[in-house]
């Protein structure tokens, strides 16, 4: 009972408990019309955020890209991990707070581990406040260097503001130490973007991606309560992003 009305104790459920209590009270009052507005909301809630239509959605743009582990991941020159998994934070113990796309890092070193690449890229951009900005890149490198994770020579791209500035930092790393084959890694939504914006730029790439959030919510048990939650809108955030962002790179010429 207690998982079942947890979520009401969240911003969407009790706005949306709220919402209920305001179109029912409408209809008591025989305010037929007026009860439209909140029961047209509380549908909408409800379906993103207490059903699996977003998760759905956001594995319409990971399913392409799933495999079973990495061994049938060819031998390549370096692996290119893309950024966007930690943010500054001083008060933590490393300096730096990871996101959900923390696996990004996860299975960048595992295939360096295994053998697969004898360099690794650290892409990503620039954060904390002014005066006191971070590359994340050159973090992750110091992370992995004083775990003693950094088994291979690691390069770092510095401040990138999009997936475009990595791309054409890693050609250019590319070409300056005769690397032919690449392994791109990034979260899985992201990966068709990603994988079209590096091919535009002429880089032989094999995708390994990572981060499968919309696939995994099929793996997971069935939600317990009726109560919409937080998570479908952040798939759907996710998948929005993503969409929206593909069309922007094309319109730009980015990608094909």
């Amino acid at each position: 009972m207690v998982k079942f009305l947890t979520p009401l104790t969240e911003p969407v459920g009790l706005i949306w408990f709220a919402l209920i209590v305001l179109a029912v009270w409408r209809l008591c009052k025989r305010q037929y019309r007026r009860a439209i507005a909140p029961g047209v909301v509380v549908l909408l809630i409800y379906l993103i955020g207490g059903t699996n239509l977003p998760a759905y959605l956001l594995a319409t743009l990971e399913r392409n890209y799933a495999r079973s582990g990495i061994a049938d991941v060819p031998q390549v020159d370096a692996v290119v991990m893309l950024g966007g998994l930690l943010t500054v934070s001083s008060n933590d113990p490393l300096g730096f707070d990871l996101s959900d796309a923390a696996d990004r890092a996860v299975a960048a070193v595992e295939l360096v581990r295994s053998g697969k690449a004898r360099a690794l890229v650290l892409g990503g951009g620039v954060h904390g406040r002014p005066g006191h900005e971070k590359a994340e890149g050159e973090q992750l490198r110091q992370w992995l260097e004083k775990w003693g994770l950094a088994t291979v020579p690691v390069f770092v791209l510095g401040d990138c503001a999009n997936t475009r500035n990595e791309a054409e930092r890693t050609m250019a790393l590319a070409q300056e130490h005769g690397w032919r084959r690449l392994a791109l890694v990034t979260s899985a939504s992201h990966m068709r973007r990603s994988e079209a914006v590096f091919r535009k730029l002429g880089l032989d790439v094999t995708c390994v991606a990572c981060d499968f959030q919309g696939m995994a919510t099929f793996e997971q048990r069935p939600r317990r309560s009726i109560v919409p939650g937080l998570g479908g809108f952040q798939h759907l955030a996710i998948y929005s992003h993503e969409v929206v962002g593909w069309w922007l790179y094309k319109l730009r010429g980015w990608v094909d």
